[in-house]
């Protein structure tokens, strides 16, 4: 007998959706650190959930996988964006062509990326490579350093180069 038995279908949805948080929440915390035990990405996760589950999602492992590559990509853009705001501690060599120059992002450009990078995930198949997402937030953090700072276009863009690479 199920812990769940004799639940009424939309209460059965509810605990589904909750044991796919729970599991996904468990697995940033091991990856993340306690560190990364705040409200803000507890609410991120959930709302990544209940996405998926409006868009037709009814597997509790796909929900809770594809929910944890999303909050873990918002957590590296966010950890990149601060990297990238911290001061050199040793000299930075010149720019190559290939190698776009460190830029410091204001707080609000930090936003825009992730949202971009939030819009370009959604667009995406569940089950989408970690190199098809590091490649994203590659190009969105380029456009952005180039001073493009509108989320939809930002991602646009970084879906277009997906697309041409």
């Amino acid at each position: 007998m199920t812990e769940t038995a004799g639940l009424s279908a939309p209460d059965e949805r509810t605990a589904a959706l909750a044991r796919a948080f729970d599991s996904a929440w468990e697995r940033f915390i091991e990856i993340e650190g306690s560190r990364a035990d705040t409200d803000d990405n507890r609410k991120r996760l959930a709302a990544r959930i209940v996405a998926l589950a409006r868009a037709g999602e009814t597997d509790e492992d796909t929900l809770a996988q594809s929910a944890l590559i999303h909050l873990c990509v918002l957590e590296e853009a966010a950890r990149l964006g601060s990297k990238l705001k911290a001061p050199a501690v040793a000299p930075v060599p010149p720019p190559s062509d290939s190698q776009p120059a460190p830029h410091a992002f204001a707080p609000p450009v930090v936003a825009a990326m992730s949202e971009a990078l939030e819009r370009c995930v959604e667009t995406l198949p569940l089950q989408t490579p970690s190199s098809v997402l590091q490649f994203l937030s590659d190009r969105i953090l380029e456009d952005a350093s180039r001073g493009e700072h509108d989320p939809q276009r930002l991602s646009e863009l970084a879906l277009e180069a997906l697309r041409t690479r």
